[in-house]
């Protein structure tokens, strides 16, 4: 199997080159450390797989496989990322993605992983492994209303509650209380982790305005 690795770490793409190579039948046949240079890499080469990161400079991994999925349905991609919430998952394997894996895990389940992809069956972390629990994950994204999107999106600049509230012209308790709503939505723990999702993946939640 030939393999395009994406990380921008070129410590990380050393470390997972030694581990899948040391596997008979597995080859890395390029690599790249961001967006731009996956698309390249991969319409050159043209891989059985490709392993990208999802935060990468420029644009982010699982955008680079939804385009390179389309133009190569044959394509498999394994998505890594250090974070493993439902959405994040759900909007992986909504974008052509087969398979996800967590950074924490990469080292014990990075062979099978591939392994799984390479027979034509799908990798998931443990409890977001189906169409339905994949589709809930998606639908709390697709469920944030556009002023809660517009307040995440607010606070992912650096601004503070009370700034959000003049700009949109609300009191700072609503903007209080539609984060609340985000958080549940989002079946997330904290604020940070609802603007990390919501922003990066915004373009997914295209629900008609308020």
């Amino acid at each position: 199997m030939q393999i395009v690795l994406c990380d921008d770490h070129e410590i990380v793409r050393e470390a997972l080159r030694r581990r899948i190579e040391a596997e008979s039948g597995l080859e890395i046949v390029g690599e790249a450390g961001n967006g731009e240079q996956v698309r390249q890499v991969v319409r050159k080469l043209q891989p059985d797989l490709l392993i990208t990161d999802v935060e990468l400079p420029g644009s982010d991994g699982i955008a680079a496989a939804a385009e390179l999925v389309k133009e190569r349905p044959d394509l498999r991609v394994l998505v890594m990322s250090a974070h493993e919430e439902p959405a994040l998952v759900s909007f992986a394997a909504e974008s052509g993605a087969a398979g996800f894996i967590g950074k924490s895990q990469i080292t014990d389940q990075i062979i099978p992983a591939i392994e799984a992809l390479a027979k034509g069956r799908r990798w998931f972390p443990q409890g977001v492994d189906s169409d339905e629990e994949l589709g809930e994950g998606l639908r709390r994204l697709r469920s944030l209303s556009p002023r809660e999107r517009q307040i995440l999106d607010l606070f992912a600049t650096g601004m503070k509650a009370r700034g959000v509230s003049e700009v949109i012209g609300i009191r700072p308790a609503t903007v209080y209380t539609h984060v609340r709503n985000a958080i549940h939505k989002l079946n997330v723990d904290s604020r940070t982790q609802a603007v990390a999702i919501a922003v990066r993946y915004s373009y997914l939640t295209n629900s008609p305005e308020d």
